[in-house]
């Protein structure tokens, strides 16, 4: 499911992502890029106040998914190494495989179809089950008529018109 946010949910997501990143280690903020640095200062939301507890892990803290995310690119393209990135790059495939494999299961039409022929089939059977225990089943034609006929057939009532 993808998610669309608000300039606002980006500028909170900023502001949360700043106050984290001040405990990065100092080699770890110089493999950031200072424009994107830069650019979190300009857009965060300044009325917006978030503290981050060292007591507590990162994924404890009360940080949006969207912080998360913004972490997650900036450790995949910055910090992580070529070892990380390509183990990341293939779990990432595997589970978009996974999940593509689950839809294509899920709206398979042969198999839509499928399950439908089944239903017809058992309920054809339980009607023979009924003629055949001679149950009171009977068909009935019904026979839709267009509108115009409709009135035209009023109008001879209401005139008596044959």
């Amino acid at each position: 499911m993808v998610n669309c946010y608000t300039k606002e949910d980006y500028a909170k997501a900023y502001t949360e992502l700043l106050e984290i990143l001040k405990y990065f280690s100092k080699e770890s903020l110089e493999k950031l890029p200072k424009e994107n640095i830069e650019m979190y200062n300009l857009e965060k939301d300044k009325s917006y106040n978030f503290t981050y507890n060292k007591e507590l892990e990162l994924d404890e803290q009360n940080i949006s998914k969207l912080t998360i995310i913004l972490i997650a690119n900036l450790y995949i393209q910055y910090l992580a190494s070529d070892e990380e990135r390509n183990a990341i790059k293939e779990r990432d495939k595997k589970e978009l495989e996974f999940l593509e494999n689950q839809k294509r299961e899920m709206y398979n039409p042969d198999k839509i179809f499928e399950n439908r022929k089944e239903v017809r089939v058992k309920d054809n059977i339980e009607n023979i089950d009924k003629i055949e225990q001679n149950e009171n089943v009977s068909l009935s034609v019904v026979k839709k008529q267009n509108i115009f006929i409709k009135i035209i057939e009023k109008i001879k009532l209401k005139f008596r018109i044959k």
